[in-house]
């Protein structure tokens, strides 16, 4: 027996040709056998070209997400001999407010600053019990999961052969939670995130080119969860013909074939999860274009302020 009642209201507004913003606000009700809360959402995005070298962006955007149904259940599956799954009936949805900065300068350079907070946050995480010899995984309410930091990027290009992107992100992340079994926590940490694209154009006389897209984030953490160093290299060497009819590509994915190293050792805890990353691959393509088929231009989706 769930219910939820939601109320919005917005507006834009376009004060002159440099400054711009929207708003927005929604009051949403969520009912449930356990829960019966009240909660606000509000939006801002507020957009000024201060000049054609400079842009400032501000936006704030507030939402909630609700678990899943399985998740809510008082069943227990298991899934091998020691590891069993817990159901939560007493998980409740949580709320989240994010908050971010930008100024980008000259299209070129951009430095971000951005806020992330979340009460109520929740995560299957696991926890062996002193009981017997069994892993319980469960979704689990933080208290909070707040993460606060700074990002900068560029747009570089040497000549006619090296072209590309940086970004450096560091976060300083804050989780914690008072009823997780036995063992409350409250952790903080500081991580960094570095990554981009180089294209490195390897012959004059032909269109060949090597894709470089490294991605590096220091140790971290998830609630009792340590996450070891993660570098992925993806790379694609790609060859088109002077009329563009025709194109070769060979893409490697994860070519070192990274590992997710995850341990928990808070308290009496000593349990360790490794998960390959979509694991190694490589594929090749031949690609013949027929008559007058022209590749639209797709404007990229800029994933730079989630560290990809």
């Amino acid at each position: 027996n769930e219910r939820i009642w939601n109320i919005y209201a917005g507006f834009s507004k376009q004060i002159n040709k440099a400054l711009s913003f929207e708003a927005s606000v929604a009051a949403e009700q969520y009912h449930s056998p356990i829960w019966d809360k009240w909660r606000i959402y509000p939006t801002l995005n507020a957009l000024w070209h201060v000049n054609d070298n400079h842009l400032l962006n501000l936006s704030f955007s507030s939402n909630s997400e609700f678990p899943s149904y399985w998740s809510t259940m008082s069943n227990v599956f298991y899934s091998s001999t020691y590891s069993e799954i817990h159901g939560n009936p007493d998980l409740k949805p949580y709320s989240y407010y994010n908050v971010n900065l930008m100024w980008q300068i000259k299209r070129r350079y951009t430095l971000m600053a951005f806020a992330s907070l979340k009460p109520d946050y929740f995560v299957q995480l696991p926890y062996q019990t002193t009981e017997r010899m069994a892993v319980i995984m469960k979704e689990t309410n933080f208290d909070y999961s707040n993460s606060y930091g700074l990002q900068a990027s560029v747009i570089f290009n040497a000549g006619k052969w090296l072209n590309g992107n940086v970004f450096a992100v560091g976060t300083y992340k804050h989780d914690k939670s008072s009823n997780f079994f036995d063992l409350p926590f409250n952790r903080k940490k500081l991580s960094v995130i570095l990554g981009g694209t180089a294209s490195v154009k390897l012959c004059n006389t032909q269109d060949l080119r090597l894709i470089l897209n490294p991605f590096f984030q220091s140790k971290a953490i998830q609630g009792v969860y340590d996450i070891s160093p993660v570098f992925r290299m993806n790379a694609k060497l790609q060859w088109s013909s002077h009329d563009g009819k025709w194109g070769l590509r060979l893409n490697g994915s994860n070519i070192f074939n990274n590992l997710y190293d995850t341990r928990s050792v808070q308290g009496n805890q000593d349990y360790r999860m490794k998960i390959n990353y979509n694991w190694a691959s490589v594929t090749f393509a031949v690609i013949y274009k027929f008559g007058g088929y022209k590749e639209k231009n797709v404007k990229a989706v800029d994933t730079s302020r989630m560290g990809h």
